[in-house]
């Protein structure tokens, strides 16, 4: 019987090797493909181009001074002062736009700005970091965008603004960094939050994909390990609902779509129900989506967060 030829062998073993060798490859070119694509996704979620601020106060004849203000890693914040048609700067509300966006890029912001002012409390509106008119290259999501909150609160305090009460007022992220920079700032004496999510970490798990448009599997854990690399900071360090100890003794209007494919109304019903706070309120408008209430009901929007802010500050 003949016996195959001893220097054969190792060819034979490199042929049953060789759909291994192409399958690795094939694996690490994969992992290569959506490491980069991830980082990519990562990079340009945390780096959005600005949008330029295109009106003003003026185009609702409010009268408004310009202001800036320096973050606490050097940046210069920029914004408008609002005096309240009475002259009084005793009340004041700051405002806080929503990711992507500028001071006067959410729709309820300005026209809100002009009933709080007419029903004398003044307003301040800011650019966070990398938006609008302020310095920066780099978005965060709220855990940097705090910081900026908490320096413009700062600098009304500094300006005597808002003496006998100030509020905060976000949307959709300024949303969620005013919960978590009121948690730190026990002066600020009444929230008004319209769309905020509750956790930085499980919204992005939810709803990475809408934001990206990739497939959640493997594109979501691997942005998310990714992002922390790319902006120095944790995704766990953004939680307002981690914060709501703070803020138990303080009033909170929630306000959230009905139909907001953006951030769901259960972000809001879950803070809502973790404060289990007496003076807090949820107004939710069936069919509205995301930061869209005012879009369906101006009027009701307009009044309900002046008289908030009139029982409370």
């Amino acid at each position: 019987m003949e016996t195959t030829p001893v220097f054969l062998r190792p060819r034979v073993r490199r042929r049953r090797l060789r759909p291994l060798r192409v399958l690795a490859a094939l694996l690490v070119v994969l992992l290569l493909a959506v490491t980069g694509i991830s980082g990519y996704v990562g990079y340009d979620l945390t780096h959005p181009q600005k949008k330029a601020v295109e009106s003003s106060p003026q185009s609702l004849d409010m009268e408004f001074k310009d202001i800036e203000f320096p973050s606490v890693d050097g940046l210069t914040l920029r914004g408008w002062f609002i005096p309240a048609v009475s002259g009084s700067t005793d009340k004041l509300v700051i405002m806080s736009h929503g990711y992507t966006g500028n001071r006067a890029g959410d729709k309820p912001a300005l026209p809100t700005a002009k009933a709080l002012r007419d029903n004398g409390i003044s307003v301040l509106m800011f650019d966070f970091r990398n938006s609008g008119a302020s310095d920066g290259e780099m978005t965060t999501v709220g855990v940097m965008e705090k910081t900026d909150l908490l320096q413009a609160l700062k600098f009304a305090q500094g300006q005597g603004y808002g003496k006998q009460g100030i509020g905060f007022l976000g949307f959709s992220m300024g949303a969620s960094t005013t919960l978590a920079a009121g948690a730190d700032a026990p002066e600020v004496k009444a929230l008004v939050v319209d769309s905020p999510f509750a956790d930085l970490t499980d919204y992005l798990h939810e709803n990475m994909p809408y934001w990206t448009h990739l497939p959640d599997i493997p594109f979501t854990q691997t942005i998310l390990w990714e992002l922390p690399w790319i902006t120095g900071h944790k995704t766990s360090e953004m939680s307002p609902i981690g914060s709501v100890e703070k803020l138990r003794n303080r009033p909170i209007l929630f306000i959230h779509g009905g139909s907001d494919q953006a951030i769901n109304k259960s972000n809001s019903e879950k803070m809502l129900q973790a404060l289990n706070n007496p003076q807090d309120e949820l107004w939710t408008v069936a069919g509205a989506r995301h930061v869209g209430t005012y879009e369906l009901e101006p009027d009701a929007y307009r009044e309900k967060v002046v008289e908030f802010f009139l029982s409370h500050l």
